[in-house]
């Protein structure tokens, strides 16, 4: 117990002070500014403290540029430019990780002299990188759900020893390193050959991700030996180890937990997930101990607990949750206009058919089943196996936000590069073409008449060259079209652009092509 206590005392008070992911707040020169000589450093100032994991400075000609030792101290980071005196464009990539380590990216531009012509670009397939570290997070988290649920169980029926969960606890150790591996890729923004690069793990060793890993690893084990030990009260206090531990590696790193104040944040996020936990991970055990006659198994026992547990572990996740939705969005309008808020409102629908059929278990099922009914015990082995079933669903979707910012946290200025390209869906075209040394922005309805917008933006990145997105605000021309003054891509390799309209204060619509 008093180790248990040690480490709440430690999530309570351990974390410094945090405002999630980082935002780029000025830069000098600033983007898209045109100086008479090069500069001697960029330097770069955020929302809050960072370290630079990738920086790479493209000349006019396409060319990457040898850059001086970058000094991140705190929220500013300096970055060394040579003093070329080439006339044209240049590209500042900059890669940073965040408290929350989370990696965030954008490239300035700024010109010698003059800026460089437009030219075209084109954009890459669909990240595979991406792909796999939503998968294997969502699989990490069903494997730590399932694992810790199980230990808990032992809370329910005490003689049950679930050892169908070591494959599940297994996985979930191996997946451990595969996670770092991952989060090194991406913090490096490096190709897979990276893996066999000692810098790639320093740098996932480094961020706030690997102490949640390792406090996953610690919940693996505490669940594990939950399920071995014999006298009742180690494998209790093991159980309740492996939930708290789960907990807290949820509560060190991601955007949730490092939302301001973080002494209100990253215990509501424990208590979060340690509820969730309690709830949806116990379900697998609770639906195979209904397999078996209850009378012979203790099952009656076993349904009563949980019937009366599983109340106030709803209310407390149910508080908790809207705790964290109130500290991570601005408004309320944030959950259609922001692709976190989205993931949001995509939990909450899931999350509500689950209550729908959790109160259904509760009050309709369980009590005919502890009154002997075998037809009741039928019908709510099969709800419960709908409600996993959701849960599972529930959990992929919760994984898609690793890659999406907060609305707290989304950077406030906008900035990008493109060429000629359409993008349209059932209610917009958008035709961005060139026109001097900025390009039009064309939006119409698909019967062609204007479509009115309050404002557009546009987001062009070039990966294959390792240039991150630059980002730019349209300006409304007298003519009813848009413009906006775009830098100079490198042409090796496919660019994607990202079109955001915001059609007024309740819609907007977001748009992306390759080419």
């Amino acid at each position: 117990m008093r180790v248990l206590l040690v480490a709440l005392g430690c999530l309570l008070t351990g974390s410094q002070l945090a405002w999630g992911h980082a935002a780029l707040v000025t830069a000098s020169p600033a983007s898209g500014s045109v100086l008479a000589q090069a500069p001697a450093a960029v330097v770069l100032t955020f929302s809050e403290p960072v370290g630079v994991t990738a920086a790479q400075l493209v000349g006019p000609d396409g060319q990457s540029l040898a850059l001086g030792p970058v000094q991140d101290q705190g929220r500013e980071v300096r970055i060394p430019v040579p003093e070329d005196r080439a006339q044209g464009t240049y590209l500042l990539s900059w890669r940073v990780v965040s408290t929350d380590g989370h990696p965030v990216g954008g490239t300035l531009d700024y010109a010698i002299g003059a800026s460089s012509a437009p030219v075209a670009a084109a954009g890459p397939p669909a990240s595979a990188r991406s792909l796999a570290i939503w998968i294997v997070r969502w699989l990490g988290y069903l494997c730590l759900f399932t694992a810790v649920g199980a230990a808990l169980s032992r809370f329910l029926d005490a003689n049950g020893r679930n050892t169908w969960s070591r494959p599940a606890i297994s996985l979930g150790v191996v997946l451990l390193p595969v996670s770092l591996g991952l989060q090194g890729l991406d913090l490096r923004d490096a190709p897979w050959a990276a893996l066999a690069q000692p810098a790639t793990w320093a740098q996932a060793l480094a961020s706030t991700y690997a102490a949640t890993l390792g406090l996953a690893a610690i919940g693996f084990g505490a669940a594990a030996l939950a399920q071995v030990l014999r006298p009742r009260g180690l494998f209790l206090g093991a159980a309740l180890a492996s939930l708290l531990f789960a907990g807290m590696a949820l509560a060190v790193s991601g955007h949730a937990g490092t939302a301001p104040p973080q002494w209100l944040s990253r215990p509501a996020v424990a208590l979060h997930v340690m509820m969730a936990i309690a709830w949806i991970g116990v379900l697998m055990p609770l639906s195979r101990l209904l397999r078996r006659p209850l009378e012979a198994a203790g099952g009656h026992r076993a349904l009563a607990r949980f019937s009366c547990w599983i109340t106030p572990v709803v209310a407390l996740l149910v508080l908790s949750g809207a705790l964290l939705s109130v500290l991570q969005l601005d408004r309320v309008a944030d959950l259609w206009h922001t692709d976190y808020g989205r993931v949001l409102t995509a939990k909450l629908c899931l999350v509500g058919l689950l209550f729908c059929l959790a109160a259904y278990n509760r009050w309709r099922l369980t009590g005919p089943v502890l009154a002997g009914r075998g037809t009741a015990r039928s019908r709510l082995r099969s709800a419960i196996r709908a409600e996993i079933v959701l849960a599972v669903v529930i959990l992929a979707v919760v994984a898609l936000w690793r890659f999406t910012p907060p609305p707290r946290s989304l950077a406030s200025a906008p900035v990008a590069v493109a060429s000629a390209v359409t993008l349209a869906d059932d209610r917009v075209q958008v035709v961005l073409e060139p026109f001097g040394g900025s390009w039009t922005i064309h939006l119409t309805q698909p019967d062609g008449k204007p479509f009115i917008a309050q404002s557009v933006a546009v987001a062009v990145g070039a990966p294959d060259a390792g240039i991150e997105p630059v980002r730019r605000t349209a300006q409304r021309q007298a003519d009813g079209l848009w413009r906006i003054a775009l830098p100079v891509l490198p042409s090796n390799g496919r660019a994607q652009v990202g079109v955001t309209v915001l059609v007024d204060d309740f819609d907007q619509i977001t748009l992306q092509a390759r080419w």
